[in-house]
């Protein structure tokens, strides 16, 4: 554009939510009320406080579905009669209807790029623009999985109140603009320093049948102006042209200087362009871009950047947005994103079922990040003939507008796409963009199918814990070890494969974020978490399941990362996610909130031990040991940094829990290339001589570098015979009396005894019970009361362990509702049902003392190290000086019993 007139500031505001407006022909009358634009109806407020609650998703205070109009009247200055006029919103949302002095433009729905009319010319003075916004009209974006649920329609993410919610208004940028002609398009292929420049121009007539802009002979020049940084002057080049046409393609090959820098993750330098049209030496248009110089290719099963593989270190993008209830568009949102994560080790963010605005795509040039982009559905395709002309529309703007971006390297149709028509749809998909632009890499759909043009696929099933598995999933299944890789998962596809939404593990919400919903959404599901906690008694604990499920769900991501980062040639990973998602039934996944703001369980330098260009990696059959048996694993690197590494020295330390360093290696190896993951060397530790029971923590250091890891080690004491425990398996009388007389004695039942609760398993609950309709495990992890004396024999944090899940697999919990207790070792349950459930705990009756143990102290004890040292801990407290314990009455516990047992 040549020139540009502003349109933000207060509009004539009218909302129309029973569709009469257009029939009433208010795009000619005076509309009643006002709004400030950019903005969104619900930041007016132009509707009640909504009081509605749900479990489901952030509640909106003033939400409007509907029709709503926007008049504002401006000035077109002298000097511009030979211009033409476009009018340019940037991020309206649903479909925009415009009309200028009463004469209707025309209608557009895109989710994906700025609305551009054009009006054509304007005499001067005074000009009425009036827009009608319909947030009720979309094309079907988000109906892939309606028919499998029923809360699951309306889910694509660019448009749905699970996420950045179904707001009315105008968001980014409004203007009109000017210029005499018009350069519609340009694209920038910059490979290499050799670039390639094509240029669109589109010719204006004002004469239907005998246009004279084409037909008679001017001298037409397009002037490059490149800005190459660190460069104080442009490099300009200029080309005649010969339009002899409305519609005028240009192309160039421009080979750049030797300082033109490369754009990379390590190093993203960003270059200029300015276009401009002179005819006759007069300006007719300008257009500026910028651009990248970098080659994004696939390489067999590896994704290459300038020649380097790359491993996509990545999370999903999912606009949650509850300040406002949109994506922001301007640099400073997009910077706290992006800054976020690349300081947890990030280099890739996925738009799941959306497209960002171009301000996202400037701040990840200037970061570095690599975007993955999707048009905004979450779709049944080859069905409805309108959504899938949408969906190519929506891509052809969306490389039309963003395409010149170095971080725009990934492009897909979708999320999880259904439909019998699905894979036709998406192999002519992929086989169109391939041929038009080799800019980026492409694929179908978000998580299926395998499509055979695709560059790369997106799978569900290289991940610790899948969709439906429940308790067979590997991490609840058997104890933990880390020799498990996706090499098959690899294998069984020729093209480069990126896992799909791996982790989703929950952590308790942090109830202290509600005050910070100072915006159009409000956290009533933390309100109603907050009470239901307060009135069980239990909101004193709050905090405490935070930091203790966050600290379990820290060490499951440390897992998902690390087993892909163990896998050769794979690609990379997709998390979902870094950052909490509000909706779908309130999915607190993220060790970030939703503002994306670090929580307060883990920093985002502890996150980079497993989550970086570099880390240490280890292969070990198992993490718990009895005192004398040596620990063998394989010390590996996964090098991904923007260059070889030289003369590597990795260092391994055993560490007690003071810190002190009690075994100790060095394992060098020579120069170790980018791009690949390094067998590094064996470590053996003879464990003879080290306390028992105690953790330990072996850590991995490349010397002279940030780059470490750590894993936990627990050393338990060898079998020495079986320690007295009186246990019993049911409450009766006896038992009780037994107690009331000043005996100690220990309740253990089967688990198949007790009436089912909450199932628990060693891992936290998988997106969330509400979604997954009850999907185990329920539970958030242990809380445990580290200082008692009955851990002075058994090692624990305040938190579940790796080595705890030989003494949880497959038990159940108490249900303590209505018994006081002193717990010993709580669960933290799933927060839709907030029981009080424990695994170990304390009560006084008369004289005696009443222990619950949910684990089983009996059986296999020579196989089970874990299980023999806890007995053996839980008999010398016994033996030892009491604690203080609540005092319960014998019918209190009978009842109590009789509620529990089956």
């Amino acid at each position: 554009m040549l020139t540009s007139i502003s349109l933000e500031g207060e509009w004539a505001f009218a909302l129309d939510p029973d569709s009469c407006g257009e029939a009433e022909h208010w795009f000619k009358a005076d509309l009643s009320d006002t709004i400030q634009l950019p903005g969104s109806v619900d930041e007016a407020q132009k509707t009640p406080l909504s009081t509605n609650r749900t479990m489901a998703h952030l509640s909106r205070r003033h939400p409007y579905v509907g029709k709503a109009w926007y008049a504002k009247t401006i000035e077109i200055p002298e000097g511009l009669d030979d211009h033409y006029f476009h009018i340019a919103l940037e991020r309206p949302h649903g479909e925009v209807n415009i009309w200028v002095d009463g004469y209707k433009l025309g209608r557009d729905e895109s989710l994906s790029t700025a609305v551009r009319m054009l009006i054509g010319k304007l005499a001067p003075g005074p000009h009425k623009i009036v827009m009608m916004i319909d947030n009720a009209r979309f094309e079907a974006v988000g109906e892939a999985i309606i028919r499998d649920h029923a809360l699951m329609g309306d889910v694509a993410h660019s448009k749905t109140e699970h996420t950045q919610t179904n707001w009315n208004g105008v968001v980014g940028f409004l203007r009109i603009e000017a210029a005499r002609a018009s350069i519609a398009r340009v694209d920038v292929y910059a490979p290499s320093r050799d670039i390639t420049i094509k240029v669109e121009l589109d010719a204006f007539d004002p004469d239907i049948r005998f246009p004279t802009f084409w037909t008679e002979t001017h001298q037409d020049e397009l002037v490059l102006s490149f800005h190459i940084a660190g460069r104080n002057e442009p490099l300009n080049v200029s080309s005649l042209l010969a339009v002899d046409s409305a519609f005028v393609t240009f192309e160039q090959t421009i080979t750049l200087p030797d300082d033109a820098a490369l754009w990379d993750e390590f190093d993203p330098v960003v270059h200029r362009l300015t276009v401009e049209w002179l005819r006759d030496g007069v300006a007719q248009d300008r257009r500026e871009t910028t651009f990248g110089i970098r080659n994004f290719t696939r390489d067999g099963r590896h994704l290459k950047l300038n020649g380097r593989t790359v491993f996509l270190r990545g999370t999903l993008e999912c606009a949650i947005f509850p300040l406002t209830g949109y994506p922001p568009p301007d640099h400073a949102g997009w910077e706290k994103v992006f800054g976020t994560a690349k300081a947890y080790g990030l280099n890739h963010i996925r738009y799941h079922s959306w497209c960002p605005p171009k301000a996202a795509f400037e701040v990840a040039d200037r970061l570095g990040m690599l975007l993955h982009v999707e048009t905004p559905v979450w779709p049944v395709l080859g069905a409805d003939p309108a959504l899938d002309r949408y969906i190519h529309a929506e891509a052809e703007r969306i490389i039309r507008d963003y395409g010149n971006h170095p971080s725009f390297v990934m492009l897909c149709v979708g999320n999880e796409v259904n439909g019998r028509g699905l894979h036709a749809f998406l192999e002519r998909f992929i086989d169109k963009w391939k041929k038009a632009d080799s800019r980026r890499l492409y694929t179908g759909g978000s998580g299926w199918p395998t499509t055979q043009r695709a560059d790369y696929v997106s799978k569900p099933e290289p991940r610790n814990q899948r969709w439906g598995e429940g308790l067979d999933g590997r991490l609840n299944a058997r104890a933990l070890e880390t020799r498990t890789d996706w090499s098959d998962w690899v294998a069984s596809v020729p093209m480069a494969l990126v896992s799909h939404e791996i982790g989703q593990w929950c952590v308790f919400p942090n109830l202290e974020e509600i005050s910070k919903y100072s915006g159009v959404l409000e956290a009533r599901n933390f309100l109603t978490i907050k009470e239901d906690l307060e009135a069980k008694g239990l909101g004193h604990l709050a905090h405490d399941y935070l930091m203790a499920s966050g600290t379990l769900q820290t060490q499951l991501y440390k897992e998902e990362m690390e087993a892909a980062l163990r896998t050769r040639d794979m690609a990379g990973v997709q998390l979902l996610g870094l950052q909490d998602f509000s909706g779908q039934g309130t999915a607190l996944v993220g060790v970030v909130d939703a503002f994306w703001d670090e929580k307060p369980y883990v920093t985002p330098s502890q996150f980079r031990e497993f989550c970086a260009p570099i880390v240490p990696l280890l292969r070990a059959d198992g993490f718990v040991l009895t005192q004398g048996a040596r620990f063998t694993g394989l010390a590996q690197l996964a090098q991904f940094a923007g260059e070889d590494i030289e003369n590597v020295e990795l260092s391994w330390s055993l560490q007690d829990g003071a810190g002190h360093v009690v075994r100790s290696g060095t394992l060098s190896a020579g120069r170790l290339a980018t791009g690949q993951l390094h067998d590094i060397g064996e470590i053996i530790i003879d464990t003879t001589g080290l306390p028992a029971a105690a953790r330990y923590e072996l850590v991995l250091a490349l010397d002279g570098t940030e780059y470490r890891n750590r894993w936990g080690l627990w050393v338990m004491p060898a079998a020495a015979g079986t320690h007295t425990l009186p246990i019993v398996t049911a409450l009766d009388a006896a038992a009780l009396d037994r107690i009331a007389a000043g005996e100690s004695l220990v309740l253990s039942p089967p688990p198949e005894t007790l009436r089912p609760n909450s199932i628990l398993g060693h891992t936290a609950a998988f997106w969330n019970t509400l979604w997954t309709d009850g999907q185990a495990p329920h539970t958030l992890g242990l809380l445990v009361d580290s200082q008692h004396p009955l851990f002075e024999e058994f090692p624990s944090a305040d938190h579940t362990d790796w080595h705890w899940w030989e003494l949880t697999h497959l038990r159940r919990a108490f249900d303590m509702q209505g018994l006081k207790n002193k717990a010993i070792v709580r669960v933290v349950d799933d927060w839709n049902s907030n029981r009080d459930l424990v695994l170990c705990a304390e009560m006084r009756l008369g004289q005696g003392r009443l222990i619950l143990v949910a684990f089983d102290l009996e059986h296999n004890l020579d196989d089970r190290p874990v299980a023999r040292t806890f007995r053996a801990a839980l008999a010398s407290y016994l033996n030892g000086q009491a604690i203080e314990a609540p005092e319960v009455t014998r019918q209190t516990i009978l009842d109590w019993w009789e509620g529990v047992r089956q």
